[in-house]
C-alpha cells in the first residue's frame, strides 16, 4: 500500500513509558521527556535508560538554548526543505533576519507553500530586509520528483548552501516506492537529493569561491537507535529487511530512521573529502554535516494523539530556538563535514557509528543506496 502523508521537519525526541504523572516534572522536564515519551525496546538499554549512550548529552543540551548564528548572509541563496512549516519555516525567517539574499522555500506541494512565502514576506516586510524569496515543489515520496527537482536547481544562479530538513514520523506501516514509509522519505530520498545536489554546489563553488554546505536534519535518537536492525540482515537486504512490516516496529522507527542517516552523514562526507583531495580544482569540497535541532515542538507530532501534544507542548524547546540549529548547520564551516551538530556546536557521534561495524555498516547502506540512484539516474553515483 502506498503511504498518503505531509511532509514536516524532523526532530530529536525523548523515549520512554508513560509512567511519570505531570506533577513530578520537578526534577527535570528533560528526564521526563526521556523517560516517557517513547518506548524502547527491552533490549536497547540497562536498568535504567540514563545509563544509556548519549543520555547525560541530551539533557545537557536540551537545558540550553542555542545560541542566535551570527553571521550575514548577505549575497547567499539558501534551499530549505520542509519550509512549508515548523522547524523549516521558522528556519527561513530567521535567514530574513540574517539578510539572506535568496530564499528557496521547498515544499510538499504549490498549495502549501504559498502560505508559508506569506509568512517569509511578511517577516521580511517587518524587519525591513526583503530577500528574493522562491517557491519549489518537491516530494520525497517520489524518487522522481526528487530527480526532477535537483534538474530544476541546475537553473539556479547560486546555491551557498541546501538544508535538507523534511521527514516524517507515521505512526502506521504503509511502503513508498517499495520501502516502508519513513525509511524512503528520512533516508533513501534525502540522500538521493543530497547526491543529485552535490554537483549543483560545486558548480557555485568553482564560480563564486565558496565552500557550499549540505546540512541534514538528524537527532539524538541516533544513540538509542537498535543497530542490530542494520547489522544483522544479509548483505544488499537491509533495506528491504527495514521494509518488512513482520520486522517492523512503528514505535521506535522514527529511532531506526536516524541511525542510517548519522552512518551515512560521516560516510558521504568521507567520499566528498576523497573527491576534492583528488581533484580540487573540479570537484571543491561540499562540506555535510548532521543538524539535532533538539526536542522541539513542531507538527511532526500531529498524528500522535492529544494526550501525548499536550505532554510534549510542556516539555519541548521552541521552533524558533530549534532553528537556530539549522540554520547554524547550513552556515557553518568545514570544521563540521561530516560531523554530529547539536546546541550549534559539534557533538560526538553515538559508539556505534564511531565504531568499525559503524563503518561496515555505512558502507553496505551505501552500497544499497547507489543501486536505487544509478536506477534513478545512471551515473549520479560516479559524480561525487
Amino acid at each position: 500500500m502506498e503511504a498518503n502523508y505531509s511532509l514536516s521537519r524532523h526532530q530529536n525526541t525523548g523515549h520512554g513509558h508513560a509512567t511519570i504523572p505531570f506533577g513530578t516534572l520537578s526534577e527535570s522536564r528533560n528526564t521526563f521527556v526521556f523517560e516517557v515519551l517513547y518506548p524502547v525496546p527491552s533490549d536497547q538499554h540497562s536498568e535504567h535508560s540514563s545509563k544509556m549512550p548519549g543520555y547525560g548529552q541530551f539533557l545537557r543540551g536540551q537545558i540550553q538554548t542555542p545560541p542566535m548564528p551570527q553571521v550575514n548572509l548577505t549575497g547567499r541563496t539558501i534551499l530549505i526543505t520542509g519550509a512549508n512549516s515548523g522547524l523549516g519555516l521558522d528556519a527561513a525567517k530567521l535567514l530574513v533576519q540574517l539578510k539572506c539574499s535568496t530564499i528557496i522555500l521547498v515544499c510538499r506541494t504549490i498549495a502549501k507553500g504559498e502560505q508559508a512565502k506569506k509568512v517569509v514576506q511578511s517577516a521580511s516586510s517587518a524587519g525591513g530586509h526583503l530577500p528574493q524569496i522562491i517557491l519549489l515543489e518537491l516530494d520525497l515520496g517520489s524518487f522522481s520528483s526528487v530527480a526532477a527537482f535537483a534538474e530544476r536547481c541546475k537553473d539556479l544562479p547560486r546555491l551557498d548552501a541546501a538544508i535538507l530538513n523534511a521527514g516524517v514520523q507515521p505512526s502506521e506501516f504503509s511502503l513508498t516506492e517499495g520501502y516502508e514509509t519513513t525509511i524512503t522519505v528520512n533516508v533513501i530520498s534525502t540522500f538521493l537529493l543530497a547526491t543529485l545536489l552535490v554537483p549543483v554546489l560545486r558548480q557555485s563553488a568553482i564560480k563564486y569561491n565558496i565552500t557550499p554546505t549540505i546540512a541534514i536534519t538528524g537527532s539524538a535518537v541516533h544513540f538509542w537507535a537498535n543497530d542490530k536492525d542494520l547489522t544483522t540482515p544479509p548483505d544488499g537486504q537491509i533495506l528491504k529487511t527495514l521494509s518488512d512490516p513482520k520486522k517492523t516496529d512503528m514505535k521506535v522507527r522514527y529511532f531506526l530512521s536516524k541511525l542510517p542517516v548519522m552512518l551515512l552523514v560521516k560516510h558521504f562526507a568521507n567520499m566528498l573529502t576523497a573527491s576534492a583531495e583528488r581533484d580540487p580544482i573540479g570537484k571543491p569540497l561540499v562540506v555535510t554535516n548532521n543538524v539535532a535541532p533538539g526536542f522541539c515542538y513542531t507538527n511532526l507530532f500531529r498524528d500522535q494523539g492529544a494526550a501525548y501534544n499536550a505532554v510534549i507542548k510542556r516539555v519541548a524547546r521552541s521552533s524558533e530556538h530549534g532553528a537556530r540549529t539549522l540554520v547554524h548547520g547550513g552556515t557553518a564551516g568545514k570544521e563540521t563535514h561530516g560531523q554530529y551538530l547539536s546546541e550549534c556546536k559539534v557533538k560526538p557521534y553515538s559508539p556505534f557509528v564511531k565504531s568499525k561495524e559503524g563503518d561496515k555498516t555505512a558502507q553496505r547502506l551505501w552500497d544499497e543506496l547507489s543501486a536505487i540512484y544509478e536506477g534513478v539516474k545512471p551515473g549520479c553515483t560516479k559524480e561525487l
